[in-house]
Formats: C-alpha cells, sequence, structure tokens
C-alpha cells in the first residue's frame, strides 16, 4: 500500500487527495535536502521544518495545512510498520501542543524546591521525601501514590516504579541523602501517621486523615512551595523541568527508561539544545 492508497481508503476527495500527494512530495524533498530519511525523521526535525517554512513566507495557516499532510503521511507510515508513532501528532503552529514543555524550571530552583520545604509535623516529614521522588526520580504525582513498601530497596539504594497504561516500569536509583530520608520516614514518620489515623495500608505514602487518597496531600504540598518558589505551577511542571534537565546529561534511551516513556518520541520532545530554546520555541509554537 503506497501513500495514495491509504488516503483513497480513507476516501477522502480526489482533489484533497491530489494536494496531499503534491504537499508529502515537497516535505519528503525537504527531508533529502537535510539527509534525512522518513523513518528516521523526529519531533526536533518537525520543529526545523515550521522554522524552514516560515522562513520562505509561509502563513501560519499553511504551515498548519502541511503539518496536516505531514501527520497523515506519517499515520500511513506507522500503519505499514515503518514508524512506531507519529512525530507529527499534536503540532500545530496555532493552538496549544500538550506535549510541548513550558514554564521550566531551572535545577536551582529544583534544588530549592526541595531543600527549602518546611519538615515541620508529619504531613511537612512526608512531603520533603515525596518531593525527592518528584525531583530526583521524576515520578507523576499518580506513581509516587501507587508506590507500596515492597517498591523501597533501601539497601541497594533504588525504588522500583510499576509500569501504568502509559508508562513502563522501571528500577531508578536514589540519590545518598534520599535513603537516610526514606529510612527515617518508614521507620518513625510513616507508623506514627497510621497510628493517629488509626488506618492499614501498604502504600509508602498517605494522607495525614481518614481518607485513603493522596491528591489534596499532593495539592497542599503545591501551594506550600508555592510561598518560596512562586514560579511552580503544578507537578507536571516539575517532572518536565526534571526530564528536560536529564537530557543535559544522559543520552536519550537512558532518559527514555528513566521517564518511564513507552516510546522515544515522547522523549524526544524534550530534545531541544537547551531551556532557552523551549521557551522561545513555546513564545512562537505555543502562543498565550
Amino acid at each position: 500500500m503506497n501513500f495514495q492508497q491509504y488516503l483513497e481508503k480513507k476516501q477522502l476527495s480526489t482533489n484533497t487527495i491530489e494536494g496531499y500527494i503534491r504537499a508529502s512530495n515537497k516535505l519528503l524533498e525537504w527531508f533529502k535536502s537535510e539527509d534525512l530519511k522518513p523513518e528516521d525523521v523526529r519531533y526536533a526535525d518537525m520543529l526545523t521544518f515550521i522554522r524552514y517554512a516560515g522562513s520562505k513566507g509561509n502563513s501560519k495557516r499553511h504551515i498548519n495545512q502541511q503539518l496536516t499532510v505531514a501527520r497523515h503521511y506519517f499515520n500511513y507510515l506507522t500503519k505499514i510498520g515503518k514508524v512506531k508513532d507519529n512525530v507529527a501528532d499534536n503540532l500545530f503552529v496555532k493552538g496549544v501542543s500538550r506535549r510541548l514543555p513550558h514554564d521550566l524550571l531551572d535545577e536551582e530552583q529544583l534544588q530549592d524546591i526541595y531543600e527549602k520545604y518546611p519538615t515541620k509535623g508529619l504531613a511537612g516529614k512526608r512531603n520533603k521525601v515525596i518531593l525527592g521522588m518528584m525531583i530526583y526520580q521524576g515520578l507523576k504525582t499518580e506513581e509516587v501514590a501507587k508506590l507500596k513498601l515492597e517498591d523501597i530497596q533501601l539497601k541497594k539504594g533504588k525504588v522500583y516504579v510499576p509500569g501504568g497504561k502509559r508508562s513502563n516500569s522501571r528500577m531508578l536509583p536514589l540519590a545518598a541523602h534520599q535513603v537516610l530520608e526514606i529510612k527515617e520516614y518508614l521507620d518513625k514518620t510513616l507508623p506514627l501517621i497510621l497510628e493517629l489515623a488509626e488506618k492499614e495500608t501498604d502504600k509508602i505514602f498517605t494522607s495525614t486523615g481518614q481518607s485513603v487518597r493522596l491528591s489534596n496531600s499532593i495539592t497542599k504540598l503545591l501551594k506550600n512551595v508555592q510561598k518560596y518558589v512562586p514560579e511552580v505551577k503544578s507537578a507536571k511542571q516539575i517532572r518536565m523541568s526534571v526530564i528536560t534537565h536529564w537530557l543535559s546529561k544522559f543520552n536519550i534511551r537512558e532518559v527514555q527508561h528513566m521517564a518511564g516513556h513507552r516510546y522515544v518520541s515522547s522523549t524526544e520532545h524534550y530534545q531541544l539544545t537547551n531551556l532557552d530554546d523551549l521557551q522561545n520555541d513555546l513564545n512562537e509554537y505555543h502562543p498565550l
């Protein structure tokens, strides 16, 4: 099956198919000029294509039409098994590109979030350990909430993160100072939380009240963080920042594993040259 046959199966009009074929040929010509095979194209390459199209005086509307064709073409490549996923998916010049990292925190801000968090009371001690998991292991809040006692391997200095519907399981190293803090939390703080709340659980983290959910506790944790690092907006923002900084230190396959991404293209969405480039792309392709 070729691209035209793929489009015909979509029951598109003859004129639409002819237009898509012409646009796809132009896209393939650009790939060739960049010494890229279609199956080797990555998200960052598509951003370069957008810049190229803009430099030729094309309107944003026209570029979006080209991206529509690109999405169809990569869906076709996925269908015939040449690529695993669509690198042009959710990529628009106008509108919201949900996967583009934005409002990123620098490493100093991330360190401040952790070091300055007040450890007053049982909730404060628990939250400090949770923040460590978010900043040093890059865990999502739902992954934090699912961690069980058996997942912590203090003697090995590691934590096992179970996989989910959208993420892979992985074994991650703990920072040296985390081991001591987690041990104290498990030995002293968690038993007191369970005793005072009169409940039992095999989860590492739980609320200090009767609820078995941790979402309200995470919300309060972030509000406390915003008091001394007001740039913090969400747990997702923290994770995006962590992954971006990982990419400046580790190769992309290592980061894919550390982040639990099922597909390397998910990791590649963070792979621009540096933090400034990410912010610049946000301004250009993610207008407020």
